[in-house]
């Protein structure tokens, strides 16, 4: 057989390589330009959300200096401390953190005035602060919401002269500050931690997305350095979107029914499914014989590219509240080249004319695209039912 010497490799496969090869550079230039709007996209949203912040943190710190100012409070800077304590980039912390503010400055009142009938002596304000702090510092390791305790504890136990008067002052003017920082986080441009967990789906869509349309599935890949930054790229991704979830109070689950953890592991599935798409191209690809590469290259190029435009279509869904894709109309194409590959399968495999390394090539490349068409189609499953976001 003739080869190519600029290629190292058989001459009538030259041309399908430089096809292959301007498929990736086009697949390189949309990654590459999808990466820059993502990256304009997330510094959009880190504006807004310090501009937010900073508009919420002044309302509620005026509405705390107003209200303290009304009733002639001397608590007046605990009040607006706690306010701004309290105020954090979306409803749901705002919340966590204000009635963990509220728990704690009733535990620290009550911690606080313990260590004053304790030690009621000016001169015991050591051991009056250790066991106040001591106290709140045990409790705020079992409940880390509540560690604001530790402040009015302290602040108590080093000024005993306020007395119980005074300890009540501090803990309603940190109950208000906390509880005006709720109505304002909830009122002034507000924002849910679900929005933001719905914009990291949107980039493991993406992910997905990139990653498949940058494998050369029927080939290995000489350099695998994007591909291992796309796998580590999806996995920080992963953890971003859990952690997110993990903490989303209000409207915690798809108006399906499903909480929003299912979607999480269901695109972790679909992770699995490319990367054993990615093992056949490493392992697998080089033993494919010229014959199976021309009967197969045109379903898989059909199926990689139907997933890619759902996948685009369920992003943009996500992240903008487009239209949702049909899962049974969108996904066709993708069933159609799973099926010609398990055809393709079953036709090698009654002819028994392939080596064993060839058969399992074959095996594994249609046992991936089943594995793929199945996790869209689940996705497809746990969005399609709720009409919207």
């Amino acid at each position: 057989m003739r080869l190519d010497r600029s290629l190292g490799m058989p001459a009538r496969g030259r041309s399908n390589t430089i096809e292959q090869c301007g498929t990736t550079r086009a697949h390189v230039r949309d990654v590459t330009a999808s990466r820059n709007r993502k990256r304009h996209h997330r510094l959009r949203i880190a504006r807004s959300d310090a501009f937010r912040l900073c508009m919420q943190s002044l309302v509620a710190s005026a509405l705390a200096y107003g209200s303290m100012k009304l009733v002639d409070s001397p608590s007046l800077t605990w009040c607006v401390f706690s306010s701004l304590f309290t105020l954090q980039v979306n409803l749901d912390r705002s919340l966590k953190s204000g009635v963990g503010q509220i728990i704690g400055a009733t535990l620290g009142t009550v911690a606080g005035l313990a260590a004053l009938y304790f030690f009621p002596i000016a001169a015991d304000a050591l051991p009056r602060l250790g066991l106040a702090t001591l106290v709140t510092c045990l409790t705020s390791t079992i409940f880390p919401t509540t560690n604001y305790s530790i402040f009015v504890a302290a602040a108590l136990a080093l000024e005993p002269s306020a007395g119980i008067a005074g300890a009540l002052s501090r803990a309603l003017a940190v109950v208000l500050g906390s509880a005006i920082a709720i109505v304002v986080s909830l009122t002034v441009w507000p924002k849910l931690a679900r929005s933001h967990a719905f914009d990291i789906m949107g980039e493991l869509l993406d992910d997905c997305r990139a990653l498949l349309a940058t494998l050369p599935i029927l080939n290995p890949l000489e350099n695998r350095s994007n591909v291992d930054a796309l796998h580590e790229r999806f996995l920080r991704h992963l953890v971003d979107a859990r952690a997110t979830s993990g903490e989303t109070r209000l409207q915690a689950r798809f108006r399906s029914g499903p909480p929003l953890h299912v979607a999480l592991t269901a695109f972790e599935a679909l992770w699995h499914g490319l990367v054993l798409l990615d093992r056949v191209g490493q392992t697998h690809g080089g033993v494919l014989s010229d014959e199976d590469r021309k009967a197969l290259i045109k379903c898989v190029d059909a199926a990689s590219d139907n997933a890619c435009a759902y996948l685009e279509q369920l992003a943009a869904y996500m992240r903008n509240n487009a239209p949702l894709p049909s899962t049974q109309r969108c996904l066709r194409p993708l069933h159609d080249a799973a099926t010609a590959a398990r055809s393709h399968f079953a036709a090698a495999v009654a002819k028994r004319d392939q080596c064993p390394e060839q058969m399992q090539a074959l095996c594994t490349l249609s046992f991936a695209l089943d594995q793929i068409e199945s996790n869209l189609n689940h996705i497809g499953e746990l969005l399609e039912p709720r009409s919207g976001r």
